[in-house]
């Protein structure tokens, strides 16, 4: 049975950061229907996520990603909200603290602050009828250590998985004798001066902190599980392959096909794993009457639909768990197709989301599937990449947005993202950070950019072409 359209409708958003905050505006925009009432939840004083850089969780230990001198590997004119271009500097790849910036002023914009409740640390939620699709959500939450409970409509579940740090399995780590941490833990490179560090992982992250370490570090090994031999270059950093286990000295040992040609580095003083974070949903338990898996080390989360509703139960929808993604306009999207689907639920119109039966099966499928690549693996049911274009475009249809602007958009962001790509991966390890330097121009209309000023190579003369 559909809900009556007069009602107030209560949403509870878990998290302000990126994902929560366009979430509570999609609500807070279309509030026409339907009269939502918007609580979001958020654990820490100000909203922004991981963009809300501390170097100290408070017990003198650092507990979330983001490091001093973190600058972002996505331009700013490609990592923007749609209905909110990014103002106030000329650099394209900007820092940490502009980020936050921008997340703050978009706040403001619109008006988002009054619906945020901090220091809210949500530690209960529970289906109150489990035979029911859009069952109501019972959330409970801790607030200097009273805790308050409510009854909501939905829950947009939007707490980012940046939190809960991965590790992969290093045989014989026990006979490592130096420090070994997690990247989470990482915050400025004059912590390693003069010493040997070993970063496990070389994706963005793992290559960014390799880079910043090697200025100042003795010497930097960078980990790459699809690296075969040895690669050194005129930086202080080398390319190895896969860290494959410690032996009883201490030593560390590379994969190689040839073990008489094995990599062996024997004089590390630390090792930082670069290897990711696992989803993290610690109010979701037995007691939630909810059938939800999040197992570490799997990267997966089911059963969902399109990765954004609970397959049985859409009234409570994920914001955000998709991977190596643009993230803030894929945050729009899926919140603008929540809030679509929500809002036509409530004034009875059930034809967004496919019957239970369907959603269930596809759940199923996505689940085993191991993401868009053939084959997948397991840890990467959420990954995108190259095939993020056509997920936007499908949630679009799916709630019936989709039209000859948003392609634009869509094709324009794919342009960006494939041009900033080849810049950032034609750098060698430890080198001049070059690509960050070039600054971009959106052209909407013609599903284009123009490059302003750029140092790489195969970008100049295009700059110069077109001033």
């Amino acid at each position: 049975m559909s809900s009556s359209s007069t009602d107030t409708k209560h949403i509870a958003i878990i998290g302000a950061g990126a994902a929560g905050l366009a979430t509570a505006r999609a609500f807070l925009a279309n509030n026409q229907d339907v009269n939502f009432e918007v609580s979001v939840f958020e654990s820490r004083h100000r909203a922004g996520g991981i963009w809300d850089y501390s170097n100290s969780d408070g017990n003198g230990k650092k507990a979330r990603p983001m490091y001093k001198h973190l600058r972002t590997n996505l331009p700013k004119e490609l990592m923007a909200f749609r209905e909110f271009p990014w103002v106030g500097t000329e650099d394209s790849y900007v820092t940490h603290t502009e980020v936050k910036k921008y997340l703050d002023d978009y706040c403001r914009e619109f008006d988002l602050e009054k619906c945020i409740h901090y220091g809210c640390m949500v530690e209960q939620l529970t289906v109150l009828d489990e035979k029911q699709d859009w069952s109501q959500l019972s959330l409970q939450w801790k607030v200097e250590g009273k805790t308050h409970e409510q009854i909501f409509d939905y829950v947009c579940v939007c707490n980012g998985h940046y939190a809960l740090p991965s590790y992969p399995k290093l045989n014989g780590i026990h006979n490592f004798r130096g420090e070994a941490i997690h990247a989470i833990e990482y915050d400025q490179a004059n912590d390693y001066v003069g010493k040997t560090v070993l970063c496990v992982g070389a994706r963005a992250s793992g290559a960014d902190i390799a880079r910043e370490i090697g200025l100042v570090a003795k010497k930097v090994y960078l980990s790459d599980s699809t690296c075969y031999e040895k690669k050194e270059f005129n930086t202080n950093v080398a390319l190895m392959p896969r860290t494959q286990y410690i032996d009883d000295n201490g030593h560390i040992h590379f994969a190689s096909s040839d073990a008489k040609q094995e990599e062996v580095v024997e004089d590390v003083d630390v090792i930082i794993y670069c290897s990711g974070y696992d989803y993290n949903f610690h109010f979701i338990n037995e007691k939630s009457n909810l059938d939800l898996e999040a197992l570490p080390g799997e990267r997966r989360v089911s059963p969902l639909y399109e990765q954004l509703w609970h397959a049985r139960h859409p009234s409570i929808s994920f914001i955000g768990l998709p991977h190596s993604v643009v993230p803030f306009p894929l945050f729009e999207i899926q919140a603008n197709a929540v809030r679509i689907a929500t809002q036509q639920h409530c004034i009875g119109h059930d034809n967004i989301l496919p019957h239970l039966t369907e959603r269930l099966k596809d759940a199923e499928r996505d689940a085993v599937s191991g993401g868009p690549d053939n084959p997948g693996r397991l840890q990467d049911t959420h990954y995108l990449g190259s095939y993020q274009w056509d997920y936007c475009r499908k949630i679009a249809k799916i709630c019936g947005v989709y039209d000859h602007p948003l392609e634009n958009y869509i094709a324009t962001n794919k342009q960006l993202y494939d041009c900033s790509g080849r810049e950032r991966k034609a750098m060698i390890p430890g080198g001049e950070d070059t690509y960050r330097q070039t600054k971009f121009c959106r052209e909407d209309d013609n599903q284009s950019y123009r490059i302003l000023y750029s140092e790489m190579p195969s970008s100049q003369s295009v700059a110069s072409n077109l001033q």
